[in-house]
């Protein structure tokens, strides 16, 4: 044998020697890498487990508290929901007296209208039942959270428009001599919302939130024709104190968690052919065979095989994680929060490509802002209360300033969740506006502002 070919067996065994090598430092590596990854998942799912928050879809579904029969709103609410008919017509709620459209039996009647007497004379059993249910204090919808569903949930459509029911409602007793009918209807919108109150998804978060929205308008609405007696409006002050509950959203990004963690569940035993009937049916070596040819042909299989659909989790519980606290945390400081978590968002690398997608989609972070919003709404609505308080107490006159103001006692005034200082108030020629500085920091309190409680009374 010459020379040249000892030379070049001793370097094929020395490269040979280099690659085995290699492989086992690279296999000992992908191992370690993937046990890292499972012991921080198991971390993850503890501290959550540690915190007495639930993990799986069964474990929400049980988290989320029964309600005996005889003390379930929710019960009397689907009762509403079930007698609900016609349809919704903003030009109900303008201030102009002519709403009342031309009744269906005189000629050229549109018969694709109603006035506002026939939409709530033909609601008259689901107000009834609605107003019966806000006297139950306790509530949940018969919903199995254990079960992943995709489409929306039937009960929170009908939240909404049983929310706009009483809206119109409240809106028909505008000037009566006795505005009893007008505060029931706004104290059931509130009662409405809180049916909501600890259903533990984010469609229901928003679904109460845009409940409370309407209630509050409604509420403007009735302050700015009607003038109140002091008990009434202190009745007021309770419904209204009550719907400022900050646990909710909180509650609501945790059910998210959960959804979020089934979903990579889901994925996994996708991409995992030998869990399958199929692939448990076929010899070892067929069922290995499977495997490497969809490792070869499936991004989404080689994604899982690498651990990255892990590292992906990780990522989503870590995030998911930022956004409970930050929901737990006081305003302003979560609106800032909130900011940070948006940019930590745009920011995340490639590889998170399932926990970006899902994020970006719940949009957590304008969540928050809407329900700093409403819940800034709220606070200028208990506000407007006070002074009409101060009003019926004071012949009939405004305060002129906040500070005037007793019924919030040492707790002092509600603070702008914006920038946590007191909520703006302005007397007005006629009336008088409270108000929030808003997401932009540029609220005025005029009359276009969304966040501005005006009374022009």
């Amino acid at each position: 044998m010459s020379a040249g070919v000892q030379q070049s067996g001793s370097r094929w065994k020395h490269w040979r020697r280099h690659i085995s090598l290699a492989a086992l430092v690279l296999s000992v590596l992908f191992i370690a890498w993937r046990l890292i990854l499972n012991r921080l998942l198991a971390a993850e799912m503890a501290a959550i487990h540690e915190r007495n928050c639930p993990v799986t879809l069964a474990e929400l579904d049980r988290w989320y508290p029964r309600v005996p029969v005889e003390e379930n709103s929710a019960l009397v609410f689907r009762k509403a929901f079930a007698s609900l008919s016609g349809k919704f017509n903003p030009s109900f709620l303008v201030d102009d007296k002519s709403i009342d459209l031309p009744p269906l039996d005189e000629p050229g009647a549109d018969p694709g209208k109603q006035t506002m007497a026939g939409y709530l004379s033909g609601n008259g059993e689901a107000l009834a039942l609605l107003h019966q249910a806000s006297n139950i204090p306790r509530s949940r919808f018969p919903i199995n959270l254990g079960k992943l569903s995709i489409l929306p949930y039937p009960h929170l459509a009908n939240v909404v428009r049983s929310a706009y029911l009483l809206q119109t409602d409240a809106a028909s007793h505008d000037g009566d001599t006795s505005p009893e009918l007008a505060v029931l209807s706004v104290e059931s919108s509130f009662a409405l919302s809180r049916s909501l109150a600890k259903e533990p998804l984010v469609r229901s978060h928003l679904a109460r939130i845009e409940t409370q929205r309407i209630a509050v308008s409604s509420l403007q609405h009735m302050l700015n024709k009607t003038s109140l007696t002091d008990e009434q409006l202190e009745s007021l002050a309770t419904a209204l104190e009550k719907a400022d509950d900050q646990r909710g959203l909180a509650r609501a990004f945790i059910g998210q968690r959960c959804i979020g963690i089934h979903s990579f569940n889901l994925m996994r035993d996708t991409t995992d052919l030998t869990a399958l009937p199929v692939g448990q049916s076929r010899p070892l070596g067929q069922r290995l065979l499977i495997n490497v040819t969809v490792f070869l042909s499936s991004p989404q299989y080689l994604y899982d095989s690498c651990g990255f659909l892990q590292w992906d989790e990780l990522n989503y519980l870590q995030l998911m994680d930022r956004y409970i606290q930050t929901a737990q945390t006081d305003f302003p400081e979560r609106i800032a929060a909130a900011q940070l978590l948006r940019r930590s968002l745009d920011q995340q690398a490639g590889l998170h490509a399932f926990s970006r997608g899902w994020l970006r989609g719940m949009n957590g972070s304008r969540i928050i802002l809407k329900d700093a919003a409403v819940t800034a709404r709220l606070r200028s609505a208990r506000i407007a209360i006070a002074v009409e308080r101060f009003r019926v107490s004071h012949e009939h006159q405004l305060p002129q300033t906040l500070a005037e103001l007793t019924p919030f006692g040492s707790s002092g005034v509600p603070n702008d969740p914006f920038d946590g200082q007191p909520l703006r108030y302005k007397k007005l020629t006629m009336g008088y506006v409270v108000y929030s500085i808003g997401e932009k920091g540029d609220g005025t309190g005029g009359r276009q502002d969304d966040l501005a409680f005006l009374v022009e009374r």
